[in-house]
This record gives C-alpha cells, sequence and structure tokens, in this order.
C-alpha cells in the first residue's frame, strides 16, 4: 500500500464513521448492520499493518475526533504530535507496514 491508497482508504472509513455516528445522532442505530463491514477492514489492514499501526490508524478514525467534543493529540517520546492529519498518520505507521 502506498501513500495515495492509503489516504484513499483513510478518507473513506472516516467518512463511513461520520456517516454513521450522524445517522445515530439522529436516532437510528446501525452498530449491528455496519458491524460485519468494520469486520472486513479490520482484518485487510491487519493484513497489511502490524498490530501497532493498525492501532494508530483505528485511533486516527475512532478515538482522536471521539465524538465528544474535542480532538485528542498523540506524540511521540520526543514530545512531538503525531497522527495529527493523514499525512503525519501515513509517517507513523508506513513502519508498521508488512512486508
Amino acid at each position: 500500500m502506498n501513500f495515495k491508497e492509503f489516504k484513499e482508504v483513510v478518507e473513506s472509513l472516516k467518512k463511513v464513521s461520520d456517516r454513521s455516528h450522524n445517522v445515530h445522532e439522529s436516532g437510528v442505530d446501525l452498530l449491528d448492520y455496519d458491524e460485519d463491514f468494520h469486520k472486513i477492514i479490520t482484518i485487510l489492514m491487519k493484513s497489511i499493518f502490524e498490530e501497532e499501526g493498525y492501532d494508530w490508524i483505528s485511533w486516527y478514525l475512532y478515538e482522536r475526533d471521539g465524538f465528544h467534543g474535542k480532538t485528542l493529540s498523540a506524540t511521540d517520546a520526543d514530545g512531538n504530535e503525531i497522527c495529527h492529519n493523514i499525512e503525519s498518520l501515513w509517517d507513523t505507521v508506513k513502519s508498521y507496514r508488512k512486508q
């Protein structure tokens, strides 16, 4: 997977997540409906990335903005912010790609 493909996947997953959240806020629970989709995505992402890489992707998609009213941040060992946008996420996870 290269950056262009990664960006397209992450942007699409973010759209799906945001859409599901918005529908849920309207009173419709799609959790069971989306469950198989999320299982497939998890299996595919874990076939490309090691567990730590997948964890960062999952954090970026589902926890960073987390629908709690504020954006969380993450830092590396030197205190530099990481995973703050798709490019930064890629910089973090590309070293966790499986060979």
